[in-house]
């Protein structure tokens, strides 16, 4: 049975539903005449065997491919994988918020939406043909960028192309087809145009982060931009945290300490699996983190271990 797409609710007529539900696969192309599954189906199947569908995710330790903070790789139908690129998008970005008189204000680095469209697009308008191909999702402290084998269908390079002008011709018109009965994307080829115009709706969207998109004869890469990257400066997550010890601490704490001790700053109180949340620091290092700001007098733990948080003991 292809993932997701059909079902039979317990009122159902099984033998007309099992009707409807096979001439609903032929329909869309995912099986042949004969009731066997077409490769686009075994895109949708539960079982996917087509090797080529993978997914390979990375966090980097900075602006380019150095150490990896976190990485997963995945295998199978379309639907999981999308679901799977979320989960770690979610998971390895910073969701930062900004302390108003009357409440806070949400900062996230990238417009969800403009991580799905993005997704999508590179999921089904790869090139599957393309052997030991897979997407990548790579993530660094600027920057979150997907590159999938194939370029463009129609020959031209993304880049010299306005985005508007861009043409709707699709390499895989089957996944295009059940993906937009899904609701995950339209049929009008104005994805690019989506992840553009939803990175631009952030309330921290900054002139000159704009999406870029970028191919070849044999890929295809799009780049969205993080809003909350400031380049040279640490606490990048909300850049709440006074000037003085800003300046006094970049030189004797490295990056991820100082990510660290900003967002403690920010965030007086603030327990460790917020942290770990919303820093994507795996638990052991941020255990390690904490010992040397605590070791040096830099913070300190209040209350009790149920309850208790973290706070700045040094305010310059």
């Amino acid at each position: 049975m292809c993932a997701g797409l059909f079902y039979l609710n317990k009122n159902s007529n099984f033998k007309s539903d099992a009707i409807k539900t096979e001439w609903f696969l032929l329909s869309f192309g995912l099986v042949t005449d004969d009731g066997y599954l077409t490769n686009a189906g075994a895109l949708f199947a539960d079982d996917c065997w087509l090797s080529q569908s993978r997914l390979y995710c990375t966090r980097w330790d900075g602006l380019e491919k150095t150490d990896a903070v976190n990485d997963a790789e995945f295998k199978g139908n379309i639907l999981l994988l999308l679901r799977e690129a979320m989960a770690f998008a979610k998971a390895n970005t910073r969701k930062g918020w900004e302390k108003l008189p009357d409440g806070r204000r949400n900062k996230p680095e990238y417009a969800e939406r403009a991580v799905l469209e993005g997704c999508v697009n590179h999921l089904i308008h790869r090139d599957y043909t393309v052997m030991g191909g897979e997407v990548h999702l790579d993530i660094y402290d600027d920057r979150l960028a997907l590159t999938s084998p194939g370029g463009m269908y129609s020959g031209q390079m993304v880049q010299d192309v306005p985005v508007e002008d861009i043409s709707s011709l699709r390499r895989n018109p089957v996944l295009a087809d059940v993906m937009a009965q899904l609701d995950y994307m339209e049929k009008r080829g104005s994805g690019l145009k989506k992840i553009c115009n939803a990175t631009k709706e952030l309330e921290t969207y900054k002139e000159g982060r704009d999406p870029v998109f970028k191919s070849s004869v044999s890929q295809f890469m799009t780049v969205i931009y993080s809003m909350e990257y400031q380049p040279g400066k640490s606490g990048q997550l909300n850049g709440t945290l006074s000037g003085t010890l800003n300046g006094i601490l970049n030189d004797t704490l490295n990056e991820k300490q100082n990510r660290v001790l900003d967002f403690i700053a920010a965030s007086p109180g603030v327990q460790a699996q917020i942290i770990i949340d919303q820093l994507a620091i795996p638990r052991d290092t941020l255990n390690k983190i904490l010992k040397v700001l605590t070791d040096r007098e830099l913070i300190e733990r209040r209350g009790s271990k149920k309850t208790g948080g973290y706070y700045v003991k040094v305010q310059g």
